[in-house]
């Protein structure tokens, strides 16, 4: 197998594709990822009321790019019109570069009803998340010879046009899932008609087909399938395909040989950070470490993006020297800064990039990605935490109740601590935790905000204080969402241990301070509403520079609106407006 080295960029447009491609090459980049597709909105439009196809609305299925004769009345043409030729786009660079175009893909992936409706036998394995979804959503059968047709058709045209000869597929998750897999959500499922035929020839039919399809296009592509997702059990039974390999065939990073082949240094299809830019170098540094003493023949890495492209320059500077511990990673780090900075403040701004990754170490300990489970999909950030949410009029839940990700009930929706059906948090202790882990990275956010105002002072080019000005409006925004994710878990644990039935005893003796959960509501309260309005504050200018959003009428659960600001400002004033609530469930004092 020849060696590729895939390097994963989010870029804005493609002059910035092309940037980012020429400093990809200069790294030693045999490929780059082309596939970061727009957000097919589509999927969701189709039942606004189910939020689960927000997950699966930014991968680049095959059927995205190119729509095969028989799903054209199925699937939304100018959509595959508009991301093909964003793909062809940025394949054409990489051709004038020298370099080759990769994709990160998600098979088998589901169909519309409809499709299913007219071509029952197609009709695959359940592939949703039944406590995240209203509906069954269906993935096709890839041991249907119809379906695998399709498939070799559509990688014969892309790979036709673009040259590509690099895919990595990712399955059972996202709207992806296979047939009587253990992996997927509801569990082994799918059509009677295949059940006995082993998980080994499925797979292996299933990348035969996409390999052929290369093939029938005069190109020897490297597939990649690969079903061991993050936290999720292995799957067995899919590495059971191994020895049925061909050449340049992998699955699960391994090939016919039950050799280990890929090294993958990324979070590929993960969805965006709200906050943008963050640079998270002293990850990254080690990242590099990672990257350039790989021993497998394919390697890949994501390249994350900041102002100053610290990635590229780091990376740049661990090539000239071996890294053999954390402190040859920290010399490079140094270097890096002194060219952004000069020798006087490369301390300051290497300590700032310790202090971020310090703050996101201690985030890490909750155990879950609250910043997405949470402030994103929950929309803890910008709704109002009120007592009594369904007496909240339908403009004041509407902004931000169609995109939580909990569609099973009003009841769940309401409850700030069900993350789609995983309960992270819950109880006075667990939420003492949280909360002191959470201080810990604020405290470490802090210091770096300290460390860049340093910078964004002291230094005299304006182009680069007008970078640090922006990083830290960056940090002290996701300051905010931090102290967010302390309020809406210390005012959920009030919730859970208030009683709704009876109403508070009405004493006239005096003094009287008789329950502390008054005071303790009337704090979380007050200090989500300050932190709401500290944060409309801060993006009030540079919004889309700060904040991944979208335009209004596109937001979706995974990206915010360019309303953002004038939310939160809203959210205050519907938490001051109900901040007497609490009279209604806890004793009031008298002292």
């Amino acid at each position: 197998m020849k060696t590729v080295k895939v390097f994963n960029i989010a870029t804005d447009n493609l002059n910035d594709f092309r940037t980012m491609a020429e400093k990809a090459k200069a790294l030693g980049a045999t490929h780059v990822m082309a596939g970061q597709m727009p957000r097919s909105r589509w999927m969701w439009e189709q039942d606004l009321n189910d939020p689960y196809p927000n997950w699966s609305m930014g991968h680049a299925q095959l059927f995205k790019l190119v729509c095969p004769p028989e799903l054209k009345e199925f699937l939304p043409q100018d959509h595959i019109n508009e991301c093909f030729a964003l793909f062809k786009a940025r394949c054409d660079i990489l051709k004038e570069i020298g370099l080759k175009p990769a994709l990160f893909s998600n098979e088998p992936f589901w169909l519309p009803e409809e499709v299913y409706r007219k071509h029952p036998a197609w009709r695959g394995a359940r592939c949703d998340h039944p406590r995240r979804s209203r509906k069954p959503y269906y993935s096709p059968c890839i041991d249907h010879p119809e379906v695998l047709a399709m498939y070799r058709y559509a990688v014969r045209e892309l790979c036709k046009q673009t040259g590509l000869d690099f895919i990595h597929f990712m399955s059972n998750d996202s709207g992806g899932g296979l047939c009587w897999s253990s992996g997927t959500y509801v569990g082994p499922n799918g059509p009677m008609a295949c059940k006995e035929h082993s998980m080994a020839d499925r797979v292996t039919g299933f990348i035969n087909a996409i390999s052929d399809g290369a093939k029938d296009a005069g190109i020897d592509a490297i597939v990649h399938f690969n079903s061991d997702i993050d936290f999720k059990e292995k799957e067995i039974s899919v590495s059971t395909a191994c020895p049925k390999l061909k050449e340049n065939q992998i699955v699960n990073k391994m090939n016919h040989k039950s050799e280990v082949v890929v090294t993958s240094i990324t979070d590929v299809g993960a969805p965006g950070h709200p906050v943008r830019k963050i640079p998270q170098m002293v990850k990254f540094v080690r990242f590099a470490k990672q990257f350039l003493s790989a021993k497998t023949p394919v390697t890949i890495v994501d390249i994350p993006r900041s102002d100053f492209d610290e990635a590229c320059l780091i990376l740049e500077y661990a090539k000239q020297q071996e890294l053999h511990d954390i402190s040859d990673c920290f010399l490079v780090l140094k270097k890096a800064a002194e060219q952004i900075v000069g020798t006087d403040y490369a301390g300051t701004l290497t300590d700032a990039w310790y202090h971020i990754d310090e703050a996101y170490d201690h985030v890490s300990h909750t155990g879950l990605d609250l910043i997405m489970y949470g402030c994103q999909h929950q929309r803890w950030i910008n709704r109002p935490f009120v007592l009594f949410p369904m007496e909240l009029k339908e403009e004041d839940r509407a902004y931000y109740r169609k995109y939580q990700f909990q569609a099973l009930s009003e009841e769940e929706a309401n409850d700030l601590l069900n993350l789609q059906g995983i309960e992270g948090v819950r109880g006075f202790t667990a939420v003492f935790m949280l909360t002191e882990t959470m201080k810990k990275a604020i405290r470490s956010m802090t210091a770096a905000i300290s460390e860049i105002s340093v910078l964004a002072y002291t230094v005299t080019d304006s182009t680069k204080k007008q970078k640090f000005l922006l990083l830290k409006k960056r940090l002290e925004v996701e300051r905010c969402f931090f102290r967010n994710i302390i309020h809406a878990a210390q005012f959920q644990e009030l919730v859970d241990r208030t009683d709704f039935e009876n109403p508070p005893a009405r004493m006239l003796r005096w003094p009287t301070r008789n329950d502390s959960r008054i005071e303790e509501y009337q704090n979380i309260m007050r200090s989500e509403i300050d932190n709401s309005y500290e944060l409309a504050g801060l993006l009030q200018e540079d919004l889309t520079e700060v904040l991944l959003c979208t335009s209004p009428e596109k937001e979706d659960i995974f990206v915010f609106s360019t309303n953002f600001a004038e939310q939160m400002k809203h959210k205050a004033e519907i938490m001051l407006d109900h901040m007497n609530d609490g009279s209604r469930v806890y004793e009031t004092h008298n002292i």
